[in-house]
């Protein structure tokens, strides 16, 4: 008898999830101490107001003023500034775009970090999963370890591409249409692109050693804690000692094996980039 066509089996495909919309950011400071700028002239808050297309600069209170400046800058060209002081010169149509544009580049930069943050916490939040989901205390210790090893280096293989993510236009002088960057500027976004990205290993880094260094401490201390009380402690105590101890080395080689890796992922990724960044047209003018 004649078999119909079979059918392929259709392939499961990942779903990722979206990154949230960001439809609004704000940026806080406080009064600077001992500044020779006047108070009322020190900003106070920006407010990046993505879904609006606008950016508001807000200023301090100065001495003697019940309202503030204000600065309002819309995606559109147009702009509105309100002085506190009528003797402050108003900004000429420059300085006004010239702002403009810093406050764009900042607003790149600032959602820049937020996806990266954000990154960095859903690899944590996986992680610690697999970890959880991992733990069985019936089998031995060294197979426990070697077990979560090959976990963990299988999550680090996942390379994650967020669709639309310009790496290096955070660091992007304000250029004029049809101009190219003088090659100055170039190797000044080129250098804040490769510094931004190894800020954010070494903050990764200084966790991970931060947590390697609390655990080594609890254990010191536990250990020492024994040895005073050894003479008095029951067999149920010791067992528990014993199984502190054996847990906590247990961490502290994992959170070794996780700097390592760490380190050699820093060394490989900082190469990419500045790879990336020698073949990117945008900053050829400073080959």
């Amino acid at each position: 008898a004649a078999s119909g066509p079979t059918r392929r089996r259709p392939k499961k495909v990942k779903f990722e999830e979206p990154p949230p919309v960001i439809t609004k950011m704000t940026q806080k400071f406080e009064l600077p101490v001992d500044s020779a700028v006047p108070t009322h002239k020190c900003v106070s808050k920006r407010v990046f107001d993505i879904a609006n297309e606008s950016i508001r600069v807000d200023y301090h209170y100065g001495p003697g003023f019940i309202t503030t400046t204000q600065k309002w800058f819309y995606k559109d060209g147009t702009s509105s500034i309100t002085l506190v002081d009528p003797k402050d010169p108003k900004p000429n149509e420059i300085e006004i775009q010239e702002e403009f544009h810093a406050l764009c580049v900042t607003e790149k930069s600032i959602s820049s970090e937020i996806r990266d943050v954000e990154r960095e916490i859903k690899d944590i939040v996986l992680n610690r999963a697999k970890e959880e989901m991992g733990i069985d205390l019936l089998n031995p210790y060294f197979d426990i370890v070697r077990i979560k090893t090959a976990e963990e280096s299988d999550d680090e293989e996942e390379v994650v591409t967020e669709v639309g993510f310009d790496y290096l236009e955070p660091y992007m002088p304000p250029v004029i249409p049809g101009h190219d960057l003088t090659a100055s500027e170039a190797v000044e976004a080129k250098e804040g692109c490769l510094t931004a990205l190894k800020e954010r290993l070494i903050d990764r880094a200084n966790i991970i050693k931060g947590r390697l260094d609390r655990e080594d401490a609890a254990l010191m201390k536990r250990r020492n804690a024994f040895e005073r009380d050894r003479d008095v402690m029951t067999p149920a105590e010791e067992e528990e000692f014993n199984r502190a101890c054996e847990e906590s080395t247990f961490k502290i080689n994992i959170l070794n094996q996780r700097l390592e890796r760490h380190e050699e992922i820093s060394k490989r990724r900082f190469l990419e980039l500045d790879a990336k960044l020698r073949a990117d047209p945008r900053l050829a003018a400073m080959l």
